[in-house]
């Protein structure tokens, strides 16, 4: 591993306090050069709204073309007293107006510049990948925080400045929102700030500001776009060109990427040679026993997060450990601290009954993971799989969710999660369309009675894994899905408890031979 990479620093001093707070106007020329002004030579900025719903007197008002009627937005904006258009096309209208090639791309410059350019004075951490990226967020900003670097993070779980944790209602995934988080983070005092790097964020341009200091590549980097770049390919873009890749090698198309981009980058695995290696040496419901390589030092760290995917999660935080120049030990002892994340691989126990795991798998590359590691870890009973239809996913995809389903577990249960009812039945015909046996599945449209009739009916040797059914882009929703969830599983627990005690035993009379 390369010594001349660290990160014990940002790349300037924290600017504290209420100075960089405060709103200075930003100039549209002198930020957006390539942009053409129309009805003066330029626009000065204190406020920015990236909708004419949102619109105050006094504010730049940005027209989204591809969303919104132009000519009503428009109209709206100068009922609300905007003081400027942002657009792509010129609008016939007496405001002064911006025009540029990608509108959302300038909204990201014009939010960053806005909020004081944090960009600038922060240490940031990008995490992308197809699944982990929250979980592999959360562990290595524990991480930094062993190594005494004050952190801030920005998760679909949550976000925290470096101090305050909160849940918000919405993800900080939009230029305005991930701008003021920044900023708040680096008014906290946070050298660095770890973000999870989101298909919205990546669409948005959330990143058009920002140059990456180092950027971790969660497991496989995902299958292509039908339109644009690839996902990874977006990230290496906002790369600094100092800036570090930490990258499984088990995904060769991810190492490829990176090689072709020319980036540094330290590498982690579970089967390949890697700059940490891990090594599952024993696997048993709710630990895991994993052996870890880096140089010529091996430690063992013994974790509640169990299965391969979050043991690869781990091996990619040690690497951002290493690099804040923490030696093995070290990082081994800030993982094993990290409590269970709410939904991800977080097991629900009991006494004298089945086992129930809660899992965020939302598509059938995360469930096969999860159930892959589940079906490891058991010891006997069998695999219970509640699983839920996603909204966004298309008829193919469900169809593949529902063929994993019926691949991995011994009983499968379809349920309605976050989205509600309402598109159950048809998101369910999808999922059916890719099971051999259609009958085997138990449609249950109630999320509650699911639960509760896959506990009644468990044996305790079983293990009942729900997974999906949360929202995403609403972590304050997430969570409390997450909590009913617990919530319910505890009552039915209960209410089976209190039927096998009123049960009528029944005492079989022994057979008697007749002659």
């Amino acid at each position: 591993m390369k010594t001349e990479i660290g990160i014990t620093a940002a790349r300037r001093p924290n600017m504290v306090g209420t100075e960089s707070r405060t709103l200075r106007p930003a100039s549209l020329r002198t930020l957006l050069p390539q942009s053409r002004m129309v009805g003066g030579g330029d626009i000065q900025v204190t406020r920015l709204a990236p909708s004419p719903r949102g619109c105050l007197p006094g504010d730049l008002v940005v027209i989204d073309c591809s969303v919104d009627d132009p000519h009503l937005a428009l109209a709206e904006a100068l009922a609300r007293g905007a003081s400027g258009i942002l657009c792509e096309q010129l609008q016939p209208c007496p405001l002064p107006q911006c025009i540029v090639p990608d509108a959302l791309a300038a909204t990201a410059m014009v939010a960053d510049a806005l909020a004081g350019q944090p960009t600038n004075d922060i240490f940031t951490v990008g995490v992308i990948g197809e699944a982990g990226k929250t979980t592999t967020a959360l562990l290595v900003a524990a991480t930094l925080r062993a190594a005494g670097i004050r952190t801030a993070y920005n998760t679909d779980l949550g976000s925290c400045d470096g101090i305050v944790q909160i849940t918000p209602r919405q993800t900080a995934d939009t230029p305005l929102l991930h701008s003021e988080w920044l900023s708040d983070s680096r008014d906290a005092g946070s050298a660095t700030a770890v973000m999870e790097l989101s298909d919205a964020m990546l669409s948005n341009h959330c990143l058009e500001p920002l140059h990456l200091d180092l950027l971790i590549v969660t497991g496989n980097p995902g299958r292509h776009a039908d339109f644009g770049p690839h996902r990874l390919q977006q990230a290496l873009d906002h790369l600094n060109p100092s800036g570090v890749v930490i990258v499984s090698s088990d995904a060769p198309q991810a190492v490829r990427m990176v090689d072709e981009a020319g980036a540094q980058k330290v590498t982690y695995g579970l089967r390949n040679d890697s700059d940490v290696t891990g090594k599952i040496f024993e696997q048993v419901p709710g630990e895991t026993t994993l052996l870890v390589t880096a140089g010529d030092c091996t430690a063992v760290l013994e974790t509640g997060l169990t299965g391969p995917a979050m043991a690869s999660n781990q091996l990619a935080a040690i690497a951002v450990g290493l690099l804040s120049e923490l030696d093995l030990p070290s990082a081994l002892e800030a993982l094993r601290a990290v409590k269970p994340i709410p939904g991800r691989m977080e097991r629900v126990t009991g006494y004298d009954t089945a086992s129930v795991v809660l899992d965020s798998a939302n598509n059938s590359a995360r469930l096969a993971a999860t159930m892959r590691g589940l079906r490891r870890e058991r010891q006997g009973g069998r695999l219970w799989c509640i699983t839920t239809p996603s909204a966004h996913l298309s008829e193919d995809q469900l169809a593949l969710l529902g063929r994993t389903a019926e691949r991995f577990a011994d009983h499968v249960i379809y349920t309605s999660g976050a989205a509600g009812k309402e598109t159950f039945l048809q998101a369910t015909h999808a999922m059916l369309d890719g099971v051999h046996n259609i009958a085997a599945p138990r449609l249950i449209a109630d999320r509650k009675r699911a639960i509760e009739w896959a506990v009644t009916h468990a044996e305790p040797g079983d293990t009942i894994l729900i997974a999906g059914g949360y929202q995403q882009n609403n972590p304050h929703e997430q969570r409390s899905t997450i909590d009913a969830d617990r919530t319910c599983i505890e009552q039915a627990r209960e209410l089976d408890a209190t039927s096998r005690e009123t049960r009528p035993m029944t005492i079989p009379f022994p057979s008697v031979a007749l002659n």
